[in-house]
């Protein structure tokens, strides 16, 4: 019970501190991780240990991610490539945009196998093609997170799926065969509630197949890295097809082609912004990192599980509500997969799968780095209605569909 008295007491602190007081997010969510460590009588250097591993986590992951994804965005703006990239795209989808962001999140979070990944590499251009159209451009940057939230969390090879089929002794294959069918669910029915249906006439601007090839090549070439590295059994092509490795690759093409555009000054003043705009996002996703840490670390997921067990909730249900309470708490997708699947691997089945899938949709919250990273700029109250909330409806739809198949049988 103290641990439930902790939680809710930091999910208070943090709402005080980001939206009354207007305080850093870094700086709310640490706050609100020595709270916690605190409340459930943690001593003074496990809160240390577990708040800054935490955070080291987070960074260590995600660092070159972010600084590279923000840096070929800022250099795609400088040399104004970025307007035609965005024209090419407009070129194709004239009538409806509302599906670049939702698919294209979709499919890149895929091979990229991170869901944070997809998004940093496609955001500029989707809040390009935003502005175009004149759209919000937070609208389209929502899209973009649902889309790379559904595959990442059913598509294999996705480490979510890999996590639990693995737990539980089944084929990652045989998911595939409920997931696509799914996820392209899950895309039609976010498409229908957030799309746009503005037409837009693309501008004649001056670009040749050669100025056009020189602005998707940061991004291209990363990704045909990323997915020869999934696909390809060579050493080297391993290293250079490893997400990290990939990205920073993209960086240095981007500083090759904007050469020609730009003086050794001016590159290194995008590279310093790049710097400046990477550190403010990874402040608030290593704050999100130290407070899941602190409360995974606690006593916090078994006594959630004390309390299923001695419900009057159905069996089957357990994996869902685990998976949920365990999301809520920690924030990481990989996270809630690996405890949820451990505990209820007496009920491994398919329906299982789906179940531990829908718990990880429900509640993406204060918890979870990827929601400070949407919330960029944006309000606490607009980043719930657009993105915890469209992402719980999908958890809703998952967990019914997996109803579904387990009384199909």
């Amino acid at each position: 019970m103290l641990t439930f008295i902790a939680f809710f007491a930091s999910i208070a602190l943090i709402h005080i501190l980001s939206i009354r007081m207007r305080i850093h997010p870094f700086l709310s969510l640490i706050s609100a991780a020595f709270v916690y460590g605190i409340l459930c009588g943690m001593d003074h250097r496990s809160i240390i240990v577990h708040i800054t591993s935490g955070l080291g986590g987070i960074f260590s992951v995600l660092c070159i991610i972010i600084f590279s994804g923000v840096a070929i965005a800022e250099f795609l703006n400088r040399t104004k490539d970025i307007k035609t990239i965005i024209n090419d795209i407009l070129m194709i989808f004239k009538r409806d945009c509302s599906l670049v962001p939702l698919f294209s999140g979709y499919l890149l979070s895929i091979p990229v196998m991170c869901c944070i990944t997809a998004f940093i590499v496609l955001n500029p251009i989707v809040e390009g093609i935003a502005l175009k159209v004149k759209y919000p451009e937070k609208k389209f940057t929502y899209m973009l997170s649902i889309g790379t939230v559904i595959s990442y969390n059913l598509i294999y090879p996705s480490p979510v799926i890999i996590v639990i089929t693995d737990a539980l002794d089944i084929d990652p294959f045989d998911t595939l065969v409920v997931s696509i069918p799914l996820s392209a669910l899950l895309l039609i029915l976010s498409y229908y509630h957030m799309r746009t249906n503005i037409e837009i006439i693309p501008e004649k601007i001056h670009a040749s197949f050669r100025s056009s090839i020189g602005a998707w090549s940061p991004i291209v070439i990363s990704i045909l890295l990323i997915l020869l590295g999934l696909i390809v059994d060579n050493p080297i092509i391993n290293f250079l097809g490893d997400v990290n490795v990939a990205l920073l690759i993209g960086v240095s093409v981007s500083i090759t082609l904007a050469k020609r555009d730009l003086s050794a000054d001016e590159i290194g003043e995008t590279l310093k912004r790049s710097s400046g705009r990477a550190g403010r996002i990874l402040l608030d996703l290593c704050g999100a990192g130290a407070l899941g840490s602190i409360i995974a670390h606690s006593n916090f997921p078994m006594d959630v599980i004390g309390l299923v067990e001695q419900s009057f909730i159905p069996v089957m249900l357990s994996p869902f509500l685990i998976a949920i309470v365990i999301q809520t708490a920690q924030g990481s997708r990989v996270v809630t997969t690996i405890i949820a699947a451990s505990l209820v691997k007496d009920l491994a089945c398919m329906e299982t799968v789906f179940m531990i899938c829908a718990g990880t949709f429900i509640f993406s919250y204060v918890s979870d780095p990827y929601f400070w990273l949407v919330k960029q700029d944006s309000s606490m109250k607009e980043t719930l209605r657009y993105y915890t909330v469209p992402l719980a409806l999908a958890g809703a739809v998952v967990l019914v569909c997996a109803i579904l198949l387990l009384y199909s049988k």
